[in-house]
């Protein structure tokens, strides 16, 4: 695979995405603020292989002058990663539209957007694939995330309708569902529970919490070739939490 977008290149999944395909012979061209530093530290071991790209996406009038920049340097695009995002962890009644605003447009807007540039025949190659992440978090009661999960919620209404119209194209695109993956915005809603907290959410996951390599495997499965067969698929990731004994 050639020219592999990936937003949020330098956080814990889309590194480690970006990482696997580098390793796997691919060119990586990664979106987000402060990529210099990634160039630096990937430039000799994967040379002519990883373009950094700075880039804020909630800036959204940033975006399609962005990628038309991209496809003029490095080509057009052969798949697309959608990793960047945050949460801010707050109970209903403390939730500001604010915070809607800028989860939803991050998590949901943005990627809605980007694609909807990308599937534009000069801005992408023959068979591109998309995989856009969303979370366990819209689908069971995970307090004081309201904002965060309805975004992602946004985002899984937007997949078969997508895929119906994309596939015309000669473009696939996947969702996957991931229970809590040990990142730095994990850690930071986690550390807000109290001890007993924690224990009770890491007993809920029989094959433990998800590390970065779970989430980068089962991506970029989706992006290649290897599955071809697939499109329009949600694939949930869940260390077992669905099917716990309780």
């Amino acid at each position: 695979m050639e020219n592999i977008l990936i937003t949020g290149v330098t956080g814990g999944i889309g590194r480690a995405c970006a990482e696997k395909l580098l390793k796997g012979g691919n060119s990586v061209i990664g979106l987000g603020r402060d990529t210099d530093r990634l160039e630096s530290e990937w430039s000799a071991a994967y040379p002519g292989k990883f373009h950094a790209v700075n880039c804020d996406l909630m800036e959204t009038w940033q975006i399609k002058e962005t990628l038309e920049e991209i496809v003029s340097s490095y080509g057009a695009v052969g798949g697309f990663i959608h990793c960047a995002g945050f949460d801010k962890m707050a109970p209903i009644h403390m939730t500001k539209i604010e915070d809607f605003e800028r989860l939803w447009r991050i998590h949901a807007l943005v990627p809605m957007h980007m694609i909807s540039i990308l599937c534009r025949k000069k801005f992408h190659s023959e068979g591109m694939s998309i995989v856009l992440i969303t979370s366990q978090s819209a689908h069971e009661g995970a307090m004081g995330h309201t904002a965060y999960a309805s975004a992602k919620g946004a985002l899984e209404g937007y997949l078969s309708p997508a895929a119906a119209e994309l596939m015309e194209k000669g473009i696939r695109i996947n969702e996957v569902c991931l229970g809590p993956i040990q990142t730095r915005m994990a850690k930071g809603w986690m550390e807000k529970l109290k001890p007993d907290g924690q224990k009770k959410l890491i007993d809920s996951y029989p094959l433990g919490l998800g590390e970065v390599r779970d989430a980068a495997n089962l991506i970029c499965f989706l992006l290649s070739e290897e599955s071809r067969y697939i499109n329009g698929q949600m694939i949930t990731a869940d260390g077992g939490h669905a099917v716990r004994k309780v």
